[in-house]
C-alpha cells in the first residue's frame, strides 16, 4: 500500500470519529464499540479477524491523534462547542 493511500485512509478515519464526535456521540464509546465488534468473532461478518487487532490498534491510535491535538491548547469558540469539545477543537484545526 502506498504512503498516499495509508494517509488518505488515517485521515478518513480519523474524519469519520470527529464527525460522530459533533454529531454528539462520544468519540471514546464510538471507538469502543468499534473495536469490540472487530475483536468478537461473528460480531461483524465482514471483519476478518487476521487483521482484528491491527485494525484495532489504528483506531486507538486515530483517536489518540485527536486527543492529543487538544493537550496542546487548542480552543473551540463558545458558540461551536458541541458535546464533544476534544473532537470539536480537532475538526476546527484540520478542517
Amino acid at each position: 500500500m502506498t504512503t498516499e493511500r495509508i494517509s488518505q485512509l488515517e485521515q478518513a478515519l480519523m474524519a469519520v470519529i470527529a464527525a460522530a464526535g459533533k454529531m454528539g456521540v462520544s468519540s471514546d464509546e464510538l471507538c469502543a464499540q468499534a473495536v469490540g465488534g472487530l475483536m468478537a468473532e461473528r460480531y461483524w461478518t465482514w471483519a476478518n479477524a487476521h487483521y482484528a487487532q491491527g485494525a484495532a490498534d489504528e483506531i486507538d491510535n486515530a483517536l489518540s491523534r485527536l486527543v492529543g491535538r487538544q493537550a496542546i491548547g487548542l480552543t473551540v469558540p463558545a458558540m461551536e462547542i458541541p458535546s464533544d469539545a476534544v473532537i470539536a477543537a480537532a475538526i476546527q484545526t484540520n478542517g
